[in-house]
């Protein structure tokens, strides 16, 4: 987050490019887009898999709910 911080998105994913590495990755404002347009669809929930993305506080789990 803060050593290569987004900088923009495609497609509702955020993206960064740092040096010569480019980097994909959701932020809180993009998966409260997907969750908003998950629940406009009627889905049941979404869901994740790993949290080494996460900050301590957990600031992308709060941003599913």
């Amino acid at each position: 987050k803060n050593s290569c911080p987004s900088t923009g998105t495609v497609a509702g994913t955020a993206y960064a490019h740092c040096g010569t590495n480019w980097w994909s990755y959701d932020t809180p404002a993009t998966i409260a887009s997907k969750t908003a347009w998950a629940k406009n669809q009627g889905l049941g929930g979404s869901f994740f898999w790993e949290l080494s993305g996460d900050t301590a506080d957990g600031e992308l789990i709060k941003a599913i709910k």
